[in-house]
């Protein structure tokens, strides 16, 4: 359902995907204080709501501005582990925040599904069509997160996404292992996210800008 939504869908006025959230709790797991002082008239709703008022807009925010990332590969041979860190571009502001619109809730399967949509401002379309037309490649990555995490399963499997996207692009097209890749990258299409052996499944597809690269000096 998500895969085929995000494959149809034109992002350039108008952000649009298909999200959900578990109805229930894990065994164990307690609300956090914000989602006890929820006040909704279907207590069914607050936990799953709650859940998506977190992912709609890191998600919203992630396809309107981007991410910037710092890579660094793992490299066996200097004692280099992997690292990456991913931090939004620019926050949204109130007004964005409250533009976001959440349509056609229904629950299926223990699950809450909800349309989010958002539109984009002139400036906010002339800046994706930038990142369009720029000669910025396209990638793709996966990434998993826990799903008792629950929207910080989420941000974890999507830190993964943006890794993978990053490391698999730069392999094959770099001889040398680099001692630090910096970019910017923008979720151009809808994310897909699944389940896969009790774990969030979270694919993104993103436009990728390269900032700079550092190598080592020497070996």
């Amino acid at each position: 359902m998500n895969g085929l939504f995000a494959q149809g869908v034109n992002q350039e006025q108008k952000i649009q995907m298909l999200l959900w959230a578990e109805k229930e709790a894990f065994p164990g797991i307690e609300w956090t204080e914000d989602e006890k002082k929820l006040s909704l008239d279907d207590s069914d709703y607050a936990l799953p709501v709650s859940r998506l008022k977190k992912t709609a807009p890191f998600f919203v925010q992630g396809m309107l501005y981007g991410w910037k990332v710092e890579y660094t590969p793992y490299d066996s041979a200097r004692g280099v582990q992997e690292y990456l860190d991913f931090e939004p571009l620019q926050e949204l502001n109130p007004d964005e925040l409250n533009s976001i619109e959440y349509k056609n809730a229904a629950f299926k399967d223990d699950r809450l599904y909800c349309r989010v949509e958002f539109e984009r401002s002139e400036s906010q379309q002339n800046l994706y069509k930038s990142w369009q037309s720029i000669k910025n490649p396209k990638i793709r990555g996966t990434g998993y997160g826990r799903l008792e995490d629950g929207f910080e399963g989420i941000e974890k499997a999507c830190g993964e996404a943006v890794k993978n996207a990053v490391r698999e692009y730069w392999r094959l097209q770099l001889k040398n292992k680099p001692k630090v890749i910096e970019s910017r990258v923008l979720i151009c299409s809808s994310p897909v996210i699944g389940v896969d052996a009790g774990r969030y499944r979270v694919m993104l597809d993103f436009f990728m800008e390269t900032d700079r690269i550092l190598n080592y000096e020497k070996f």
